[in-house]
């Protein structure tokens, strides 16, 4: 119930979150990496998807956009 009421009961809320999380995961990549000691990490991640804090920051302004579109709607609902 905590949750659900943390995302205003939205699913696109939520789904926002999810974006955000993985975005802030993907830019401190680099040292997550250093922590786990895994030097060819970094490399195999940018053959995979190219620049890690680019991809990271893409995925906050989406997450951003998505939170604030989704929250615009239920306000006008109410």
């Amino acid at each position: 119930m905590r949750i659900k009421a943390c995302c205003l009961n939205s699913l696109t809320v939520a789904w926002g979150y999810c974006l955000a999380f993985v975005g802030v995961v993907m830019q401190g990549i680099d040292a997550i990496a250093d922590v786990l000691g895994d030097a060819t990490f970094k490399d195999q991640l940018a053959a995979a998807i190219g620049d890690a804090r680019t991809v990271g920051r893409i995925l906050l302004v989406v997450s951003i956009v998505t939170i604030i579109a989704r929250v615009r709607s239920i306000r006008k609902a109410a």
